[in-house]
């Protein structure tokens, strides 16, 4: 009885806004860990260690046609957000990854995207 008192008035932990948005990018095989290591570097995000490394291993194992999906709680502008990453593997060394999340973080994450593929054509 007492524990259920004293839950009652434990202040909750703050909840990531819902995800509402999307955008995707189709890469390079060797190209996901160098973009994943661009956005874990990008001041407004604070992503958890070694997700990029968890990621990209995984993808190394991937067989064509198959999907993978993570869910990252992390931090956006000092505030909780998750990050959903869905990797699907529709050619043997070029990767689909879709991101999620709330819009801001999407439109952060495009933003990255669109300065990668430009970096990368230079």
């Amino acid at each position: 009885m007492l524990k259920f008192l004293t839950d009652l008035f434990k202040p909750e932990a703050p909840k990531a806004p819902p995800i509402t948005s999307e955008t995707s990018m189709n890469f390079d095989a060797g190209s996901v860990g160098p973009f994943l290591t661009r956005l874990a570097n990008n001041p407004r995000f604070g992503l958890p260690a070694g997700f990029t490394a968890s990621v990209t291993g995984a993808i190394q194992d991937m067989a064509l046609d198959e999907t993978r999906r993570w869910r990252v709680d992390g931090a956006f502008d000092g505030s909780r957000v998750q990050i959903e990453i869905e990797v699907f593997m529709d050619d043997t060394e070029a990767p689909d990854l879709a991101f999620s999340s709330t819009k801001a973080a999407i439109v952060e994450i495009d933003k990255e995207l669109t300065a990668f593929a430009e970096d990368s054509e230079t």
